[in-house]
């Protein structure tokens, strides 16, 4: 019986403690692992030309479907809850085989219509942010900025006026945007996030923004998923790549 008791009043202690947690108390560290489920759109021209023809049309020339992606992150912030810092890497890819309706010019050659091709698109980021939040103990925003390289690339193997021909158009860019960040911590156990950022420079465009929520049933493991959004317009000698792409994500997270 005194057992009983002793260890019935052991449980209640730790039960009492974790619940009377502050933010504060929580690690400052967490690693987070996404997948990713995107749906894409967007469009390129690699033709070496101003003609609207050969501008590629992701939806209605390659009809691609959405794709499952990875991210990864790494996220730390001060006791405080005023300073955030973040390394992301987020990769995606979609594949498609299909007929072309039309014929078009890319990387000089020009692909027939009727003939079978093979497209495949990459999006790739690697970014760094840093936000600066002001609130309570359970509420920060504050603005943020963030900067990477950001990497497009469409594969295209097909029927061409020379024969079968394999081809690539890729642009990479460094690339910076400012918006804001916010977390909301309304019990220990549940942190709910948003966060975005934009920028319009000499003719590129970036745009990205995400919300969810993480539960944690203990302290150092948790679970995530929420929305997410992309947008990436780059230019490069007259060649533009758009990407689109937006998706649920769920994931787990590990604190320490």
């Amino acid at each position: 019986m005194r057992k009983s008791l002793w260890l019935l009043t052991l449980v209640l202690a730790i039960a009492i403690n974790a619940s009377a947690q502050t933010s504060s108390d929580r690690p400052n560290s967490e690693v987070e692992v996404r997948a990713t489920f995107s749906v894409p759109s967007g469009d390129a021209n690699f033709s070496g030309t101003t003609s609207s023809g050969n501008t590629l049309d992701f939806a209605r020339d390659f009809d691609f479907k959405n794709e499952w992606g990875f991210q990864i992150r790494y996220a730390y912030r001060t006791s405080s809850g005023k300073h955030k810092f973040v390394v992301d890497y987020d990769d995606t890819s979609w594949a498609r085989d299909t007929i072309l309706s039309r014929s078009f010019t890319f990387r000089g050659e020009t692909y027939v219509a009727n003939a079978a091709i093979a497209s495949d698109l990459k999006l790739r980021t690697v970014r760094g942010m840093y936000a600066y939040r002001w609130g309570t103990e359970k509420f920060r925003i504050g603005p943020m900025v963030d900067m990477g390289i950001i990497t497009t690339r469409l594969e295209l193997t097909g029927t061409t006026n020379s024969g079968v021909r394999s081809n690539e158009g890729s642009i990479s860019k460094f690339a910076a945007t400012i918006g804001y960040d916010l977390d909301y911590d309304p019990t220990p156990q549940i942190n709910i996030f948003n966060n975005l950022g934009a920028i319009v420079f000499q003719g590129q465009r970036f745009l990205h923004a995400e919300g969810g929520v993480k539960y944690f049933p203990t302290r150092n493991f948790g679970a995530t998923g929420g929305y997410k959004f992309g947008r990436y317009k780059l230019e490069d000698e007259g060649n533009f790549l758009t990407v689109r792409e937006h998706g649920p994500f769920v994931g787990g997270v590990v604190r320490f």
